[in-house]
C-alpha cells in the first residue's frame, strides 16, 4: 500500500461523520450558539446533502440568526427530500408571517395541516393569519378544531366567538357563549374579558348577557358593575345603568373613574340637579381632577346656569388647552349668553382642534347666521363642510335650510328640509321651517299639513316633559 493511500485512509477515518456533527450541532444550537451551530452542520450536509433531517436543523438554526429566506430555502430543500413533512410547512408558515407574506404562510399552513390536522399549535397560528387577513368565516373550522383538541381552554374559545360574530354566525356565537359561562374553570376575569371583546365586536346585548352573569355571580364587585352601567348607558337603559354605576361607587367611593361615569350617566339623563348633587358630594375626593370640572360645567350648562360652566370651562382650558370639546361647550355657552362674538371665537378654537367633528361646523354656521345676514356665504360654506363629515347631520341640514331661505333659494331648502324630516320626523324646528318655505312658494296645501305636524309634535313635547317631570319626582335621589 503507498503512501498516500495511507494518507488518504488516515484523512478519512479522522474526518467526524454526519452524525457526530449533527450532534455536534445540537450542542451549540442548545447552548444559544447558533453560528457555530450553524457550520457544524453545513460541513454535515457536505457529507450528506440528501438529509432531510440535516436541512430541517439548519433550517431552524438560520431562523435563530434572523436569516429568514435562507430559513425558508432550508425548509423548501427539506420538503423536496419528505415532502411529508408536516413541521416543515408549520415553519415555512411563521417564516412568512414574519415577512409579512400572508398569503404564503396562509397557503404554508393549509399544506401541513392536511398532512397533520391535529397539530395544536399549527391550527391556532392558521387561524389567526386567516382573521387577520379578514378572512373570519375560514377561520372557524381551526378554531373548532383547536377547541376539541384543547379541550377547556378559555383564550380558544373567546377567539371562536370572536370569530362567530365577524362572520355573522350568531346562532354559533350564542351557543358558544351559554356553553362558556357554564364551563367549570371560568373566573369572573374570564367572564370580563369575554365580555370586552363583545363589546368590541359591536354586540351590546351579547356582552350585557354576560355582564349580568358577572354581576349575579359576584354582585361585590365593582369592576363588573361600572362595565355594565356603562354598557347599559350607552344602550339608553339610563335608571339601569345609573343602579349599577351607583352601586360600583358605593363598592369603590375611592375610584374617580366610577363617579365620573355616574355623573356623566346622570348628565345623559338628563337628571341634571342630581348629577350636581353628587359632584357636589363628591368634590373633596375628586374637585381638583379636570374630568370633576368639565362634569361640573357640563351640568351647570344643562341647567343653564351659563356664567358658572364658563368659570369652570376656563379653569379645565388652563389645565388642558387641546381639549375641544371643552371649547365647543364654552362656545355653547356664551351662545346661551347671546356673546355671539366670543361664541364665534371659541367655535372656531374648537374646530381648529378637531376639525373632523361636524357639530362644531354646525354650531358655527348657526352662530354666522345669526351674527349678521352678510355671513350667510360662509355660513353656508361651513354647513357643507359639515355635511361632507356627517351626511347624516340633520341639525346642519335644518341650518343649511335657514341660509337658503334668507337668501330665497326656497326650493333648496325645502329639499333639505324634507331630508331633515325623512330622517328625523319629530324634529319641530325642521317642520316650522317647512311650513314657512311652502307658504313662501303658495303651497299652502302642504304648508298647512305641515303647521298641524308642529301642534301635535309640540303637545306631544309637553307631555313628555310632564311625563319627565312627574318620574323625576318620584325617582329615588
Amino acid at each position: 500500500m503507498t503512501l498516500a493511500v495511507l494518507l488518504l485512509l488516515a484523512v478519512g477515518q479522522g474526518a467526524p461523520s454526519p452524525q457526530v456533527l449533527a450532534r455536534e450541532a445540537h450542542i451549540e444550537f442548545e447552548a444559544g450558539k447558533y453560528l457555530q451551530a450553524r457550520e457544524k452542520l453545513r460541513k454535515a450536509l457536505s457529507r450528506d446533502p440528501q438529509n432531510p433531517a440535516l436541512w430541517s436543523y439548519l433550517g431552524l438554526t438560520e431562523a435563530k440568526l434572523n436569516n429568514v429566506d435562507s430559513a425558508i430555502s432550508a425548509f423548501q430543500i427539506t420538503l423536496k427530500l419528505a415532502p411529508d413533512d408536516a413541521q416543515s410547512f408549520f415553519n415555512m408558515g411563521l417564516l412568512y408571517a414574519q415577512k409579512g407574506d400572508a398569503g404564503k404562510a396562509i397557503e404554508a399552513y393549509q399544506r401541513g395541516l392536511k398532512l397533520e390536522p391535529a397539530n395544536p399549535s399549527a391550527n391556532k397560528n392558521y387561524a389567526l393569519l386567516l382573521m387577520r387577513d379578514g378572512r373570519s368565516r375560514e377561520a372557524v373550522p381551526p378554531l373548532e378544531r383547536l377547541r376539541h383538541l384543547e379541550g377547556e381552554s378559555l383564550a380558544t374559545r373567546v377567539t371562536l366567538i370572536d370569530c362567530y360574530l365577524k362572520s355573522g354566525m350568531e346562532a354559533n356565537a350564542d351557543r358558544e357563549i351559554q356553553a362558556y359561562l357554564g364551563l367549570p374553570n371560568v373566573s369572573v376575569a374570564d367572564d370580563l374579558k369575554l365580555a370586552g371583546v363583545l363589546i368590541e365586536d359591536k354586540q351590546p346585548d351579547k356582552a350585557q348577557k354576560v355582564l349580568e352573569h358577572v354581576v349575579q355571580a359576584a354582585p361585590d364587585l365593582a369592576d363588573a358593575q361600572a362595565q355594565l352601567g356603562t354598557l347599559l348607558v350607552k344602550k339608553g337603559q339610563y335608571k339601569s345603568g345609573v343602579f349599577a354605576l351607583g352601586r360600583a361607587v358605593q363598592l369603590a367611593p375611592e375610584s374617580a373613574e366610577y363617579s365620573m361615569k355616574l355623573a356623566e350617566a346622570l348628565i345623559r339623563w338628563k337628571h341634571n340637579q342630581t348629577a350636581m348633587e353628587f359632584l357636589n358630594s363628591v368634590k373633596s375626593r375628586f374637585g381638583t381632577l379636570p374630568d370633576y370640572r368639565y362634569l361640573m360645567a357640563v351640568t351647570h350648562y344643562g341647567l343653564h346656569q351659563y356664567p358658572e360652566a364658563i368659570a369652570d370651562l376656563e379653569g379645565v382650558l388652563l389645565e388642558r388647552p387641546n381639549l375641544g370639546r371643552a371649547e365647543f361647550l364654552l362656545a355653547n355657552c356664551y351662545a346661551g349668553e347671546l356673546e355671539l362674538d366670543k361664541a364665534e371665537t371659541h367655535y372656531r378654537k374648537a374646530i381648529t382642534l378637531e376639525p373632523a367633528n361636524s357639530a362644531y361646523y354646525t354650531a358655527l354656521a348657526e352662530v354666522l347666521r345669526k351674527t349678521r345676514a352678510d355671513n350667510t356665504d360662509e355660513a353656508i360654506e361651513t354647513l357643507e363642510k359639515a355635511l361632507s363629515l356627517n351626511h347624516a347631520d340633520v341639525q346642519a341640514k335644518v341650518e343649511l335650510a335657514l341660509c337658503y331661505e334668507a337668501r330665497k333659494e326656497f326650493v333648496k331648502a325645502q329639499g333639505l328640509l324634507e331630508q331633515a324630516i325623512e330622517q328625523r320626523p319629530d324634529v319641530i324646528a325642521a317642520h316650522v321651517a317647512l311650513s314657512r318655505v311652502y307658504y313662501r312658494q303658495g303651497k299652502n296645501t302642504q304648508a298647512d299639513r305641515e303647521k298641524m305636524i308642529v301642534s301635535r309634535l309640540e303637545s306631544d313635547e309637553q307631555a313628555r316633559q310632564s311625563r319627565l317631570r312627574e318620574a323625576r319626582a318620584h325617582s329615588p335621589q
